[in-house]
């Protein structure tokens, strides 16, 4: 294969990759606390012994640098519900799963068979002292003020646990709403830069016009780049054939 295809086929690989993490940006637009993912990609320059001299230049290949999240803060949906809450700011809450303590901006909560307010996922929710946060049978009014406080008519439960980070670009999406941290990125506890808002969800951040833009024109490329990989293929096909007729 000549250079010409392996630089057609990395420019494919690329926008494939680029497709995939569009699709899923707009499969999740109406996933409350979602955040959009964006792709980085590069030029990675190659030297061939061809690419020295006047009129040469060396060969430039995509390379997928990574993907990323944008924590930008969505729009807020007023529902209403007890345990649906917002942060209002930076901050995320603290859920315990089966691989560990993990971070989501996702306020949508119901309770267990046991009582504990959970995610929808049925992951717990933490409370500062990082246990299970428990509304006892019987219990109706359930307040949670804007520093975390979560409260029924028998009085404070507990607060909610949330974290702040240093460089929230740092962290992992490990699922689609749920990140990770990552060794080095200092981390805190605490509402002091937020306020929690109860009865309301934040919406994805997903720009759903931008989005189905973006997949149209990646769309495009990807057609371009398999036109131009099958004229260099046809290309090859008649100079090959030329020069069997000329032997």
């Amino acid at each position: 294969m000549d250079n010409t295809n392996y630089v057609a086929l990395s420019r494919q690989m690329a926008l494939w990759k680029q497709m995939n993490i569009v699709s899923n940006n707009i499969a999740n637009m109406n996933t409350a606390g979602y955040k959009q993912d964006d792709a980085v990609f590069t030029s990675y320059l190659q030297q061939t012994p061809t690419a020295l001299g006047i009129g040469s230049s060396p060969i430039y290949f995509t390379q997928d640098y990574g993907d990323y999240a944008d924590f930008s803060e969505g729009s807020f949906k007023e529902t209403g519900n007890d345990l649906d809450v917002a942060i209002r700011g930076k901050g995320f809450f603290c859920v315990e799963t089966a691989a560990g303590e993990r971070y989501t901006r996702k306020g949508q909560f119901t309770l267990n068979e046991d009582g504990a307010i959970t995610t929808t996922e049925g992951d717990i929710v933490l409370s500062e002292s990082n246990a299970p946060l428990f509304i006892a049978p019987g219990e109706k009014e359930i307040v949670i003020s804007e520093s975390g406080d979560v409260m029924t008519e028998n009085g404070i439960i507990g607060r909610l646990k949330i974290a702040n980070f240093a460089d929230e670009g740092k962290l992992l999406k490990v699922a689609g709403v749920l990140f990770e941290n990552v060794q080095g990125n200092a981390m805190e506890y605490g509402a002091d830069n937020a306020r929690i808002i109860q009865g309301m969800v934040e919406n994805s951040n997903v720009n759903a016009i931008a989005e189905m833009t973006n997949l149209i024109k990646i769309q495009r490329s990807y057609d371009y780049v398999q036109q131009m990989i099958d004229e260099e293929h046809t290309r090859l096909s008649n100079t090959i054939s030329t020069f069997a007729d000329l032997a």
